[in-house]
């Protein structure tokens, strides 16, 4: 009797020992508003909407991490997108016959350790645009940013492709003197094929006191598995500036589809001034050099203004206008193209809640 209590007693410390080396965290963002934009259809039409997401994505996200002493620990983040207006999922932004994707923004567990760095296993974001996200002056956002280029470009990926991996192994380094890196492999898991659906990642981040120079590359294969040819290639190089108050920076990205010959440069320029701590100034233009057809040129540009009403809530306006040749179709919205030689203004005002 008096062995069962002990037993007791140490799996109960123990299980609280463990409990308490590890934690579990719940955050996300809400992103709601409103959205105005000409050129909304092939007819110029004009368009009033519900913006679920007019800056960023809404999203809840599930992460933790789990200490296994001499500076290793596990680690996992689950991610899943949601559409404000409807409570709808964002589901890859596939239809439902496609099937249905709880965590569509990703699902990773991991080892990672302080001398050594991390390798992670699951759906996750490319090192790609990883280097987007944390070098946009701009913000990276679904407005106006550096982000429209991975949802407006001719190859044989869409936005949601150069953006997460399936199957994906990964590794990132510690940062050292400045100097880190990321590698990643995502396996297409066809039998006596390696290559078939293969995306293959990475990403170089330097630092030397507010300079930042950051690189990313992503090679991926025909996501169909019906060949193997590479349909996406591309890079992009980033320099920034961090002031007290501000962050510009300016970056060079290349698309190319091999498979077809496509090849086009984004070249861009974006800025964050913050007025006080409460007002934020973002700003952005990007012009679209097609190198194959000139007729397919073309730009964006935005300005806009959050106001912080503390630091997990922000309301914001935003402005922005695409300018098209005759066959380009760069849109002022992330993941909506103009139609061909179009042009669009756009208005976006809306509400953010960080949790």
């Amino acid at each position: 009797m008096y062995k069962k209590i002990i037993l007791s007693a140490v799996f109960f410390m123990l299980a609280n020992q463990v409990h308490a080396q590890s934690s579990v965290t719940l955050s996300g963002i809400i992103d709601s508003g409103i959205s105005y934009k000409t050129g909304a259809n092939a007819a110029n039409g004009s368009q009033f909407a519900f913006g679920s997401g007019n800056l960023v994505t809404s999203r809840f996200i599930f992460s933790g991490v789990e200490d296994l002493g001499g500076g290793m620990s596990t680690v996992f983040k689950l991610e899943s997108g949601f559409l404000s207006g409807t409570g709808a999922l964002t589901n890859e932004r596939l239809p439902a016959t496609s099937g249905n994707f709880l965590f569509d923004r990703g699902a990773t567990v991991g080892l990672k350790q302080i001398d050594y760095g991390t390798v992670t296993f699951g759906r996750t974001y490319t090192p790609f645009v990883y280097v987007l996200f944390n070098s946009d002056a701009s913000g990276f956002e679904n407005f106006g940013s550096v982000a429209n280029t991975i949802y407006q470009t001719l190859t044989g990926f869409t936005g949601v492709q150069y953006t997460w991996a399936n199957n994906a192994i990964t590794y990132t380094s510690p940062t050292i003197k400045g100097l880190n890196f990321s590698v990643m492999n995502s396996l297409g898991g066809t039998a006596g094929d390696f290559s078939n659906q293969r995306v293959t990642s990475a990403a170089v981040y330097y630092s030397l006191g507010p300079v930042s120079l950051n690189s990313g590359y992503i090679d991926g294969k025909d996501p169909t598995g019906l060949t193997d040819n590479t349909v996406a290639r591309a890079y992009s190089v980033f320099l920034t500036y961090n002031g007290t108050s501000y962050k510009i920076g300016v970056n060079l990205e290349n698309f190319r589809d091999p498979a077809t010959g496509s090849n086009q440069n984004y070249y861009s320029v974006g800025a964050q001034y913050w007025l006080t701590p409460a007002v934020e100034f973002v700003s952005d233009y990007t012009y679209l050099s097609d190198r194959v057809n000139r007729s397919r040129d073309g730009s964006f540009a935005k300005v806009g203004v959050n106001y912080f009403l503390s630091k997990s809530t922000d309301v914001y306006t935003e402005v922005g206008l695409s300018r098209n040749h005759s066959l380009g179709t760069v849109g002022i919205g992330s993941v909506f193209p103009s139609s061909p030689g179009m042009s669009q203004v756009g208005v976006v005002a809306g509400l953010r809640y960080f949790f």
